[in-house]
């Protein structure tokens, strides 16, 4: 394998790449040779505030919240595709970042795309369970059920599966109108930050998905504690996982 040069990346913050509020960045560490590669943004509580504000203000404008099952369909769908045209550098990013056999990397990515098209068909079928009814045994009562996105939803995941474990979270939350902020490892961040970029180029709006990388100290525990969360999905150790509970 030919190391492929590792993007330079800020934060993805409101549809734009951001730099860090107190300047600060990681390395990016390849495990094969312990060498420096490459660098990302050591966000902190102030750009994790700066991104659930840019979700909360998606969320209220609608752009994705109030569009159809079948309109977030296609733009999964997009996304998934971008995945499968960036499928070879992707790939070399995360063996680079952390450290699996290639032939592994390869396999997962085509395993993120196909994890945006499973709930792109979910998100459809969104669409025909919408206004369900519901027989609550009383022929005077007509009860229906109207499903609506949580809103915004933080989102935290390790290094061992960086760019599948964030799309199993991610794609979800998305199809079901969502919006989110992505905190990954610090360990492996490089393919969650390329994340940010195809969606966009998907044509996710802007503010529905924003990337966070940092300290979990610093940034993911700014993220799972903060109060205009509406859901907090979290990998990681048993240790954080009590503190994120």
């Amino acid at each position: 394998m030919t190391a492929l040069p590792i993007p330079a990346r800020e934060l993805f913050i409101n549809g734009c790449w951001v730099a860090p509020l107190r300047g600060k960045y990681l390395d990016v560490v390849c495990p094969a040779t312990e060498a420096a590669i490459g660098r990302i943004p050591a966000g902190t509580r102030e750009d994790i505030e700066a991104a659930v504000a840019a979700a909360v203000a998606a969320h209220k404008k609608g752009s994705w919240a109030k569009t159809t099952g079948t309109q977030r369909a296609v733009v999964l769908r997009a996304i998934a595709q971008r995945v499968r045209d960036n499928k070879t550098a992707l790939a070399n990013y995360e063996t680079q970042d952390m450290g699996k056999p290639i032939d592994e990397a390869e396999w997962d990515m085509d395993d993120v795309a196909g994890c945006f098209d499973y709930y792109a068909d979910l998100a459809e079928k969104l669409d025909a369970r919408q206004y369900s009814a519901i027989d609550v045994g009383m022929e005077e009562f007509s009860v229906k059920v109207r499903r609506e996105p949580l809103g915004v939803v933080g989102l935290i995941t390790p290094w061992n599966y960086p760019l599948l474990m964030a799309t199993w979270k991610v794609a979800p939350a998305l199809a079901a109108g969502n919006c989110c902020v992505l905190k990954p490892s610090e360990l492996a961040s490089v393919t969650c930050l390329e994340l940010a970029r195809l969606a966009a180029e998907a044509g996710l709006p802007a503010g529905v998905l924003n990337v966070v990388t940092g300290l979990g100290a610093d940034a993911g525990a700014a993220l799972s504690s903060h109060p205009a969360l509406a859901k907090v999905a979290f990998t990681g150790s048993t240790a954080t996982g009590q503190r994120v509970a």
